[in-house]
């Protein structure tokens, strides 16, 4: 039996666990049969359509894309798609023959697989929509550049040079980027060296490049650790999942900063009403 299972945490799943759990998936439950879909509770933070059995048996995945913090479902020969979010404490259980456990809600009965999605805190949902309405979605449509993409750089940050908001707040805005939240931003900027209170419109091109250069860099290597919310993701065995032993800043404050001298200690401010870690010695 595979679990991807998210740690009950203050801060939902930002990009890197969601792209832990779409290529868990893909390398799954790709080209597999749905044979049924059983809905055990359909409150979650929408509720689940009715139609989902009817709509979905005996589709194929064919394809599973992430969006910022999304998740989309593709089918072979249909023009139906699904969308899912993870809410905070959501997951996917894969497994050879059904074991019902607490807070599962959608079981989808795969060609020799059970998929279950298990949510405790029901923040979670799963929508159907039609493959050319899914990104004109009121989820998708005013989100703003994938952080990994070559789009992400210094002509499309510059674009928004001239508002005059805090870094962190512009980084923390799906609008602007997706699938960032308060725990990559917080590492992203301690990467960078520079603070969390800056002023957009008060950054030069160099700091702008070495903003695109963390964020790149510390996503991918969340990813390749596991992500960080992510209490146990196993895999044959195989724990993985450990980015929060990597942080550098992020819930470290009043412990000395790895990069500064002893007694530069990090520190915790509440910034848009989350709470941001930084360094004020080296973060300018």
């Amino acid at each position: 039996m595979f679990f991807i299972f998210f740690e009950l945490l203050s801060n939902m799943p930002e990009l890197p666990e969601v792209e832990v759990v779409r290529s868990f998936l893909e390398s799954r439950v790709i080209g597999k049969k749905i044979l049924k879909v059983s809905t055990v509770n359909e409150k979650l933070r929408y509720k689940v359509p009715s139609n989902l059995n009817l709509s979905l048996k005996n589709l194929i995945i064919t394809k599973i894309l992430r969006r910022g913090k999304y998740l989309i479902l593709f089918f072979r020969d249909s023009k139906l798609c699904l969308l899912i979010h993870l809410g905070m404490t959501g997951y996917f259980r894969l497994s050879d023959e059904l074991v019902e456990k607490k807070h599962d809600h959608v079981i989808f009965f795969l060609t020799k697989k059970i998929l279950i999605f298990n949510d405790i805190r029901k923040f979670g949902f799963i929508k159907i929509y039609c493959n050319n309405e899914i990104f004109l979605s009121s989820h998708l449509r005013n989100m703003g550049v994938e952080p990994l993409s070559k789009d992400f750089n210094l002509n499309y940050f510059n674009s928004f040079r001239k508002r005059a908001v805090d870094l962190k707040g512009l980084l923390m805005n799906q609008s602007f980027i997706a699938g960032l939240g308060n725990i990559y931003c917080s590492e992203i900027l301690y990467d960078a060296r520079l603070s969390p209170l800056r002023k957009i419109n008060s950054l030069n091109n160099l700091e702008i490049r070495n903003i695109v250069k963390s964020t790149k860099k510390i996503l991918k290597k969340a990813i390749s650790f596991g992500g960080t919310t992510i209490k146990n993701f196993i895999v044959s065995e195989e724990k993985i999942g450990y980015f929060k032993n990597k942080l550098k800043v992020y819930s470290r404050d009043k412990k000395n900063c790895l990069r500064c001298l002893k007694g530069i200690l990090i520190k915790k401010i509440r910034q848009n009403g989350r709470s941001t870690f930084f360094c004020e010695k080296c973060q300018k």
